[in-house]
């Protein structure tokens, strides 16, 4: 998910463990404390929730090294120099029986152009394929039809010996800003096993790090009810960055030193993902406005089925699990649900609709002349 999306994960984590807390010591106490000026101990929350990031692009990326760096210009584009040192990379590590890094550089033309070009590992065949693409304008990615490569200038393969295990995605894009790198390692099976971009979701986004950093919240509060409360908050605000990034395909390494290697994601969805981060948003903003309402002295609005239940706030825990159902039910799933299934019924009857323009057949027919990738 983008940034905003774990500072909103951490802000909602924060009211739910201030409902708890408010349980637990009884008498509104830490609501009050809040209101109280310390509206600060709820921000630590997302604050925390944003921090795993923070430190791997702003810290672990700095502090990666690497055995071999591939940096190409567009005056001496060799598809052959960035397959050849990934292979050879990859037979390295098996054959020393240790890490291995591969830096690929971007190939920057102007402020706002880069040459694009792919890697693809192919574990079936033990090959690295590389390809040269166009150039394209910056974020937008748009490529320019007129600076494809002839097929045999684009394409290039090199071949390694060793068993690869890559679970990420089949190709990699090289295009802006600084590039991917790639570390292989030797695994006790003889295989190799390749990490894309290996500094992010290592010991940033680990359960160990959010354990570590929980006792700032006694730093900051004392060995108090406030304290304790920001020591929840910090840890498990911490860990729903790692949890919502486990919805991807990446995962992370949740307990180093103890362990070296990522627990694979649900591959449910994408971190760039529009959609994913406007539903995620859209749900923790309704969360945080429940459980607002649900710890204050007097509740704003209330549920229809804790109303038919005849239940009251004397009865917390029944109150709270009801309400928060008939809350999702009611307003959280139903619009994600319809903008979900009229999302996948446009995108559908685009695809069945749109014909080839004469300017996109003639496009076509230039690119399959000089052997160049699809766009």
């Amino acid at each position: 998910m983008k940034g905003f999306a774990h500072f909103l994960a951490g802000l909602t984590t924060a009211t739910f463990i201030v409902v708890i807390a408010n349980q637990f010591y009884g008498n509104n106490m830490i609501a009050d404390a809040i209101v109280q000026n310390k509206v600060l101990i709820i921000i630590l929350g997302g604050i925390f929730g944003i921090l795993p990031d923070t430190i791997d692009f702003r810290f672990a990326k700095y502090l990666q090294r690497h055995d071999y760096e591939v940096d190409m210009v567009e005056w001496d584009l060799n598809p052959h120099k960035v397959a050849d040192t990934l292979a050879k990379a990859i037979d390295q590590a098996h054959d020393e029986n240790r890490e291995v890094n591969v830096m690929l550089h971007t190939v920057k033309i102007s402020s706002d152009q880069w040459r694009q070009y792919t890697v693809q590992f192919d574990t079936e065949n033990k090959k690295v394929l590389c390809d040269i693409g166009p150039i394209i304008s910056g974020f937008e990615k748009r490529p320019y039809i007129n600076t494809y490569l002839p097929k045999e200038k684009a394409h290039a393969e090199a071949s390694f010996k060793a068993d690869l295990k890559y679970n990420y995605d089949a190709v990699t894009h090289v295009d802006i800003l600084s590039g991917p790198d790639f570390s292989f390692f030797p695994e006790k099976d003889g295989s190799v096993r390749a990490d894309f971009i290996p500094w992010h979701r290592r010991w940033g986004h680990s359960v160990t790090m959010g354990i570590l950093f929980a006792p700032i919240g006694f730093m900051l509060f004392g060995f108090t009810p406030l304290g304790w409360t920001a020591f929840w908050i910090i840890m498990l605000g911490y860990w729903s960055h790692i949890l919502t990034d486990h919805f991807g395909l990446m995962g992370s390494n949740m307990f180093p030193p103890f362990t070296t290697r990522r627990v694979p994601g649900f591959k449910v969805t994408r971190s760039m993902s529009p959609l994913a981060n406007i539903f995620t948003n859209y749900t923790n903003v309704l969360l945080i406005i429940f459980n607002m309402n649900a710890w204050s002295h007097v509740q704003y609005f209330t549920m229809p089925w804790a109303t038919m239940l005849n239940l009251t706030t004397e009865r917390y825990a029944e109150w709270y699990i009801v309400s928060l159902l008939n809350y999702i039910i009611y307003y959280i799933l139903p619009p994600i649900l319809v903008a979900y299934f009229a999302v996948v019924w446009w995108r559908k009857r685009k695809g069945i609709t749109e014909e080839l323009s004469d300017k996109e057949a003639r496009t076509k027919e230039q690119l399959e002349e000089v052997g160049g990738i699809n766009v």
